[in-house]
């Protein structure tokens, strides 16, 4: 599951910022699926609001080096994990339709 928070470049599509992301902040790449949801979020550092889009990802590889790999963390874990230590309950909400449409 990829949750985009809304830092796509000028020349992007929002899945191709999608893909960018994932290969930066997680290391992985693969096929970015339908759009499952928008939260729109106030940034932490700025006082505006920026949108966020949710895409499932099927993974196909996995990098042993990426950008961020020294701030970031790659955890695979089950459904119901993801749901536990999901933050907001925009992602939780994205996540149970990740699991509805894959039934």
């Amino acid at each position: 599951m990829l949750f985009l928070k809304g830092g796509w470049e000028l020349d992007e599509s929002k899945k191709e910022a999608a893909l960018r992301e994932t290969i930066e902040e997680a290391g992985v790449r693969g096929i970015v699926g339908g759009k499952l949801g928008k939260r729109s979020f106030k940034s932490k550092t700025h006082d505006t609001f920026y949108e966020g889009y949710m895409f499932p990802l099927l993974v196909e590889e996995q990098h042993e080096f990426w950008p961020e790999q020294n701030v970031r963390q790659r955890t695979w874990m089950s459904v119901s994990e993801a749901r536990e230590v999901c933050q907001h309950w925009w992602m939780k909400e994205a996540l149970d339709r990740l699991v509805t449409i894959s039934r």
